[in-house]
């Protein structure tokens, strides 16, 4: 449900403001009065047509829930956007007091500085058999013990390789989805309660699960 309400406001945001943090807030605080109105008809003019069926409106309108207030009252805004360049290539940005920002360098092929660059680099290294990259890409406890070795059977020859692969490609069909992110962890909603899974080594992002 909670991705689901970040689409539909992100998606009011752009299409009607431009991005702007401010208009952020406002959307939010529309969405929070309709839910203490328990007006679904209001609350689905703010949420994208394909993600309505994917609110549990059960829970959104419980009177215990609390989500009406919290909606009406969020503590901060950070619009983001995603611009897409040719080559799939992905751009992150963000909106500041100085307007659009980007958040992401496309010319760093193997990045780690976003989660999603880091997925993105996971995809392209495990199909060009970058494996050295790919051991960047692993979490310090895992890389501890792991060679380059392991991971080029892994992926190869072993018994999970199929299976890797199929997962690898799922991941990459889904790398313009939201991502959930604090200053720690992140996560990605593949469907099918499948998520990848990322966290934060310093000054890079490293992936956990996918």
């Amino acid at each position: 449900m909670w991705r689901a309400l970040t689409v539909c406001l992100v998606a009011t945001v752009v299409a009607g403001c431009g991005g702007h943090a401010r208009s952020l807030v406002r959307s939010s605080g529309d969405l929070g009065k309709s839910v203490r109105r328990g007006d679904r008809d209001r609350i689905d003019e703010h949420v994208l047509p394909a993600t309505r069926s994917r609110i549990d409106y059960a829970v959104l309108l419980e009177d215990a829930s609390g989500w009406g207030e919290r909606l009406g009252r969020p503590t901060g805004a950070r619009p983001e956007a995603l611009l897409y360049l040719a080559n799939d290539e992905v751009v992150e940005a963000v909106w500041t007091d100085k307007g659009w920002r980007f958040a992401s360098d496309p010319t760093e092929y193997f990045g780690q500085s976003t989660p999603r660059e880091a997925l993105r680099s996971l995809v392209r290294a495990s199909r060009e058999g970058r494996w050295d990259v790919m051991l960047d890409l692993a979490p310090r406890r895992y890389r501890m013990g792991l060679s380059e070795q392991d991971l080029t059977l892994a992926w190869t020859e072993g018994p999970q390789a199929p299976a890797l692969n199929e997962a690898r490609d799922r991941l990459a069909e889904r790398l313009a989805g939201t991502i959930r992110a604090d200053a720690h962890q992140a996560i990605l909603d593949l469907g099918d309660g499948e998520f990848a899974r990322l966290e934060r080594e310093k000054d890079r992002w490293v992936v956990v699960d996918f």
